[in-house]
């Protein structure tokens, strides 16, 4: 049976997240719909990862089987893409093993989050937060060191999942994770198309073997205290060591967050 292995770009804004919900546009039932439609069965799309809503993508991995399909997967792409709506894309397409499962072979995956400074732009800021004042991107990462590692983040999971009496935290597992890369850097962008004028950007990256709730937004939110010189970075230490959500930053708003990238076993997270 032909099962095909896909990477979706897609702007969050207009979508209630990922995964699929009754009544609610979302990315699955977007991309199921036209599935059924060229595989003429009810099709089930499965996801490596779960976005909130606003979130965007450029490297969401999923994977399908479609038993009626005889073309190449190229063919699939071109299908796709007639068919889905203009927020959402396939840009790449593969035929894999039917063993392949995108959520629980993926080794990382990575997001990174956008701050802008300066003037608000209307086309920048629905992927970016703005801000009027400038981060002290030095602070910035040197806060974001102390998060690469094994850690409880408890303090940074959303969800009720941070919270020591959460169903999270009798699992074996509980709100530890591995943080492989976290780090930032200042980026120029244009505020808009057809426009010279640049904006500076603070883009985050955060790569891990798996995220909590909200986790990368409570992990900006913390860096924002830092850039601005409210806190130092040992601050983010003392977070890590309350593992209690309750102790923890404001959450920094879903627009400025995309998944850039999903790892598989070989697949190597390069300095990109």
């Amino acid at each position: 049976m032909p099962y095909f292995r896909m990477t979706l770009a897609y702007d969050g804004t207009d979508f209630a997240g990922s995964q699929i919900q009754p009544n609610r546009r979302t990315v699955q039932g977007e991309l199921e719909r036209v599935l059924e439609e060229i595989a003429a069965v009810p099709t089930r799309a499965i996801f490596a990862g779960r976005t909130d809503r606003g979130v965007h993508a450029l490297g969401q991995v999923v994977a399908a089987r479609l038993p009626a399909w005889s073309g190449s997967a190229h063919d699939l792409l071109r299908t796709l893409n007639a068919r889905l709506p203009s927020d959402l894309a396939v840009i790449d397409a593969a035929s894999c093993p039917e063993s392949f499962n995108p959520r629980f072979e993926a080794a990382w995956r990575e997001y990174r989050y956008w701050i802008a400074s300066g003037g608000a732009s209307p086309f920048l800021g629905r992927y970016a937060w703005n801000r009027r004042t400038d981060l002290d991107g030095d602070a910035v990462r040197a806060g974001t060191e102390r998060f690469v590692g094994t850690h409880d983040f408890a303090s940074f999971a959303g969800g009720g999942e941070g919270v020591p009496w959460s169903q999270r935290a009798t699992k074996p597992r509980g709100t530890a994770r591995t943080i492989f890369r976290c780090d930032s850097r200042e980026i120029l962008t244009r505020v808009g198309p057809c426009s010279d004028v640049s904006a500076r950007v603070l883009e985050v990256r955060v790569a891990a073997d798996g995220f909590l709730p909200h986790m990368v937004r409570n992990i900006v939110g913390a860096l924002l205290h830092v850039g601005q010189g409210r806190r130092n970075p040992d601050w983010i230490d003392q977070l890590l060591a309350e593992r209690d959500r309750r102790c923890g930053p404001a959450m920094a708003p879903a627009h400025g967050l995309t998944l850039t990238r999903v790892g598989y076993s070989g697949e190597i997270l390069d300095e990109n």
